[in-house]
């Protein structure tokens, strides 16, 4: 099977590939990546500085000098994945549409991808187009729902498997959604990221059986409900602080 991942350039998208990658040793794999999610705007100095510890980990991990610039830090994740990598601005057009019009994956799966897909992108492949979005469905639709969950006084947080199947942000049908213990004296990233270790294997499964049964004859829209929640704001991340929680 062709398989087109799309993820993002941070460290919980390395954690995820690399998890991902030894259960699909069948695949003929492909990785687009974006360099950010949504469109470029101010970052607050905390997610600023969150981002810099991030790539300082996924050097580090790489085995890389703090001073590699991105084209060798790809080249690196490239080469322990043993798949093709490429940056791209989104897959709706331009570089992205060209790369997955050529390799026409059956199935299309989105971790962390930085762009919303548009019905031109997600009609191309076979088997549809699966996310893994790390938040419960539709509570939390949107980005950093681990944050927006310790910032809530949340007990517990998780992650959600669906389809995407229009142009909606976190909408599609839910076909795997897991709950998980929020522990409020653990930093923000430390636990996004055993969300991922949590959630690749039953990714891993999801694909399998999709390859398998194929694609739903019919779609049920069971996430419009639920609120949209994105980029936390200065005013935000200065609550999350005097409640004592940690990005990292």
């Amino acid at each position: 099977m062709r398989l087109l991942l799309l993820t993002n350039r941070d460290f919980a998208s390395y954690t995820a590939l690399e998890r991902l990658r030894p259960l699909l040793q069948s695949q003929n794999i492909r990785v687009l990546q974006t360099t950010q999610v949504g469109m470029p705007q101010a970052v607050p100095r905390a997610l600023r500085d969150l981002a810099k510890h991030e790539q300082g980990l996924l050097k580090a991990q790489l085995r890389l000098s703090g001073g590699a610039d991105w084209p060798a830090v790809q080249n690196a994740l490239s080469q322990q994945l043993a798949v093709p990598i490429t940056t791209v601005a989104g897959v709706n057009q331009g570089k992205g549409f060209e790369i997955l019009q050529s390799f026409q994956p059956d199935l299309m799966v989105s971790i962390r991808f930085g762009s919303i897909l548009q019905p031109r992108a997600i009609s191309v492949p076979s088997l549809g187009v699966i996310n893994l979005h790390s938040g419960l469905l539709p509570d939390y639709r949107g980005v950093m729902a681990t944050f927006w969950s310790l910032l809530h006084g949340r007990s517990h947080y998780g992650y959600s498997i669906h389809d995407i199947v229009d142009a909606g942000i976190d909408t599609g049908p839910i076909i795997q959604r897991e709950t998980l213990p929020l522990d409020r004296k653990k930093d923000y990233l430390s636990q996004l990221l055993t969300l991922y270790q949590e959630a690749v294997p039953a990714l891993a499964r999801v694909i399998d059986q999709r390859e398998q049964q194929g694609r739903p004859k019919c779609w049920s829209k069971d996430t419009e409900a639920g609120r949209y929640y994105s980029t936390p704001t200065e005013s935000d991340l200065a609550q999350f602080n005097d409640l004592g929680l940690r990005l990292f």
